[in-house]
C-alpha cells in the first residue's frame, strides 16, 4: 500500500461507518417511513420503510467503495488504475456524497420539516466540482469517464473530451453550488437540469466533433 493513499482511505473508511453508526443510534426513534428522496426544496416525496433503510445507510455506501475497488479486475485490458490520488479522491467523493444523502434521511426522519434544501443542492453542485477536477486526470477506460463511442475509440479524442469536460463540470458544479445558496428554491430544479443536461449533452457533442475532425487530419490528401 502506498503511503500518500493511506489518509484518503482511511478518511473513506470513517464516511462508510458513519452512517450505519448513526443508523444504530436513530434506530429506536426512527419512524415506520424514512424518507429517502428529496425535491429541491428539500420536502421529502420518496420513503423507505424502516425495516429496509440498511440498504441505504449501509449497503450502498460499502457497495459503491467496493464495486469501484474492483473495478481494475474487471477491466479486460487493466487500463484502470486505482493506485493513484486522484482516484482514492474520487471514491472518497462518492463515498461522501452517498454517507451525506444517508445521513441526511435520518436526520429528516428524527426532524420532520428540519429538511434544507440549500443544503442538498449545494452538497451536490461541489460534488460536480470535484468529480470535474478528477475527470481531467482519468485514463481511457471502459468503467469511468466520459464514455462516448468516440472516446473509447481514440486516445486523442479521450483525452480532449475530458480535459473539456471536467473543466466544464467543475465551472457547472460551482455555478449550481453558488446558485443555490442565492436564488429562490423554486427556481433551481430547472437551473440543475440545465446545467447537468446541458453539460453532458456538450460533452457528448465535443467528443464526435474531436473524433470528426481527428479523421479529417488522417485523411490522406488528393
Amino acid at each position: 500500500m502506498k503511503k500518500n493513499l493511506l489518509p484518503w482511505q482511511l478518511l473513506t473508511l470513517v464516511l462508510l461507518v458513519l452512517p450505519t453508526v448513526y443508523l444504530l443510534y436513530a434506530w429506536l426513534q426512527l419512524p415506520e417511513q424514512v424518507p429517502t428522496h428529496f425535491g429541491t426544496d428539500g420536502t421529502p416525496n420518496g420513503f423507505t420503510s424502516r425495516a429496509n433503510i440498511w440498504l441505504i445507510t449501509s449497503a450502498l455506501p460499502v457497495g459503491l467503495a467496493a464495486l469501484l475497488t474492483a473495478l481494475p479486475l474487471l477491466d479486460p485490458k487493466r487500463r484502470f488504475d486505482t493506485s493513484t490520488v486522484n482516484f482514492q479522491k474520487l471514491r472518497l467523493a462518492l463515498v461522501a456524497l452517498t454517507s451525506a444523502v444517508a445521513c441526511y434521511s435520518l436526520y429528516t426522519a428524527l426532524h420532520p420539516g428540519a429538511g434544507n434544501g440549500r443544503a442538498l443542492l449545494v452538497g451536490v453542485g461541489l460534488f460536480f466540482a470535484l468529480l470535474g477536477n478528477y475527470l481531467g486526470t482519468v485514463q481511457p477506460n471502459y468503467f469511468v469517464g466520459i464514455r462516448t463511442p468516440w472516446t473509447l475509440e481514440s486516445p486523442t479524442v479521450w483525452a480532449r473530451t475530458h480535459r473539456v469536460g471536467g473543466r466544464l463540470f467543475f465551472v457547472s458544479g460551482l455555478l449550481m453550488a453558488g446558485l443555490a445558496l442565492v436564488l429562490p428554491l423554486a427556481w433551481m430544479q430547472p437551473l440543475v437540469l440545465t446545467l447537468v443536461l446541458g453539460t453532458a449533452g456538450f460533452c457528448y457533442a465535443y467528443s464526435y466533433l474531436a473524433f470528426r475532425r481527428e479523421e479529417r487530419f488522417r485523411e490522406p490528401a488528393n
